[in-house]
């Protein structure tokens, strides 16, 4: 690689915060899914389009320009993205570019680079979890409180985030932002200790916000 070329690559990354390596909204798990099926697609048909039997769509024609890696390629999809419109197209352009940030980043490094991702998103160098804590005993305001205090100091001493609480009584429904260098089981314990009227046991994902039916099937130990 020419070092003129290394240097516009640098320039490029240290101008984009390390918050795009992480795919902050759920949506964008369909685009991913997307991309990876157009990127497959051009791949099946690579002889016809060197050939020029074929013309790409605008989606693919973005894939192809993540795919080459380039400064040029990448400075071409921000200009699409910015005289384009339509959400549900630039949603997917985003993730393009993502995709050509992330070739850019191979350029310069040994390392494999890739996104960390999962179905509720995440945040900076966050992900994002729903986990219920239950109790024998209704959890009123004055415990509510507790454990929004408690989880908030948690949090600050682990490079993570509250988000929300929600309260039905018999137990507590909670979302938060956990750093990738702290696990949340770790959290959640540290919380238990601290609120011990909170039941051992928990349920925790990062998939989906659970439904009350899951949660209450959960309660009812129809997970064992």
């Amino acid at each position: 690689m020419r070092e003129q070329d290394r240097k516009d690559i640098q320039k490029i990354l240290e101008s984009i915060p390390d918050e795009f390596r992480v795919i902050e909204s759920e949506i964008y798990q369909d685009k991913i899914k997307e991309f990876y099926k157009i990127s497959k697609q051009i791949d099946d048909k690579q002889l016809e389009i060197e050939e020029n039997l074929i013309q790409l769509s605008d989606k693919e024609n973005l894939v192809r320009l993540a795919d080459i890696g380039d400064v040029k390629s990448y400075r071409k999809i921000e200009k699409i993205i910015k005289n384009n419109n339509n959400p549900e197209f630039k949603e997917f352009a985003n993730v393009a570019l993502k995709f050509a940030r992330m070739n850019l980043e191979h350029q310069l490094s040994d390392e494999p680079i890739a996104f960390i991702s999962s179905g509720l998103g995440g945040k900076g160098n966050k992900l994002r979890y729903y986990f219920v804590l239950r109790s024998k005993e209704n959890i009123g305001p004055e415990r509510e409180q507790k454990l929004k205090d408690e989880l908030i100091i948690i949090c600050n001493h682990s490079d993570s985030e509250f988000e929300s609480i929600e309260n039905f009584w018999s137990y507590v429904l909670i979302k938060v932002l956990v750093s990738f260098e702290f696990a949340i089981g770790n959290v959640i314990d540290e919380l238990i200790e601290k609120c011990q009227f909170c039941d051992k046991d928990y349920f925790c994902t990062n998939v989906e916000r659970p439904s009350k039916e899951l949660i209450e099937q959960w309660i009812n130990g129809e997970f064992d």
